[in-house]
């Protein structure tokens, strides 16, 4: 089916009469239209036209499609015309790019709708998008687009835990800690990581934990004595001593990008030790504090 208004821009970029030519199929009994959508009068009649196509020739239809609503989006300026557009290019599929500039810049529009259906709370078109948006990387993609292949390998990673595929997460969380140039690149699969392991093996997951952090600077013992705890509370309880409780509402944000991870892994270690390791909850606790006190609070 096609609204009206996506049929008008389309037609504008493509410079043909779609218009017309659905409405001669409306009068023929081919076509309906009801509040501005053209659909087929029957599921079959689609089926049959689409058949009739050589698959090439689908492809590309689709795809001349997408990229002529991809324009219109800058006009248009809604998500429901970027999906759509984003939708046809993914249906003409890597085989109708022609460079591999195109074929990044797709990449990149599937990375946007990703995020976009994300925030709508949609992890299931998400991932879609994202891989989809991965299957038009070229060879050489981890050197040649660096940040638009972590962004997407990532961005699918965290849909891929969501809808519980877990297969997928292994793959692509793998592909991220075997490429990624950096670990402080590799912090958000990792996390992922440990939630995934929090569903089924808390030991594993508590373990990952903390080796992050150790790995990261912010080291945590396997096991603490009694007085080594009541050492820690009476430390922080001193650094916080100067401030009102006012003063921590309005305390500066965190900004450094590998601590705010840190406090996150921290975080989901908290909720972990408290089920799997509670001797060590107390000291993960203070952690977070001293470093909120330290370096402001996490978002």
């Amino acid at each position: 089916s096609g609204k009206i208004t996506f049929l008008e821009a389309l037609e504008g970029q493509i410079k043909f009469p779609l218009v017309e030519l659905l409405d001669k199929a409306m009068a023929v009994g081919v076509l309906d239209k009801t509040n501005g959508c053209y659909s087929f009068s029957h599921d079959r009649l689609q089926e049959v036209a689409y058949k009739l196509m050589k698959p090439e020739d689908r492809c590309l239809y689709h795809f001349k499609y997408g990229v002529a609503l991809v324009a219109c989006t800058v006009e248009c300026n809604g998500d429901e015309m970027l999906f759509t557009a984003i939708g046809q290019l993914n249906r003409g599929g890597p085989a109708a790019v022609q460079d591999a500039q195109q074929a990044a810049q797709i990449s990149h529009l599937n990375l946007t709708a990703g995020r976009k259906a994300m925030a709508n709370g949609d992890f299931t078109s998400a991932y879609t998008f994202f891989d989809n948006g991965i299957s038009f990387l070229r060879r050489r993609h981890w050197k040649e687009h660096y940040d638009l292949s972590l962004n997407l390998f990532v961005s699918a990673a965290k849909c891929a835990l969501f809808i519980n595929n877990l297969v997928s997460l292994k793959y692509l969380s793998q592909q991220v800690l075997t490429f990624a140039t950096t670990y402080e690149d590799k912090l958000e699969v990792l996390y992922i990581t440990v939630l995934s392991l929090s569903s089924f093996a808390f030991p594993q997951a508590i373990d990952k934990a903390i080796s992050v952090l150790s790995n990261i600077g912010e080291k945590i013992s396997e096991s603490y004595t009694e007085s080594e705890i009541i050492s820690s509370m009476e430390q922080t309880r001193a650094i916080l001593e100067p401030y009102a409780d006012e003063n921590l509402f309005c305390h500066k944000p965190m900004e450094d990008r590998q601590l705010i991870m840190a406090m996150k892994f921290l975080a989901t270690l908290e909720l972990l030790t408290q089920m799997g390791r509670p001797a060590l909850q107390p000291i993960v606790t203070i952690k977070m504090v001293q470093l909120s006190i330290k370096y402001g609070m996490s978002p």
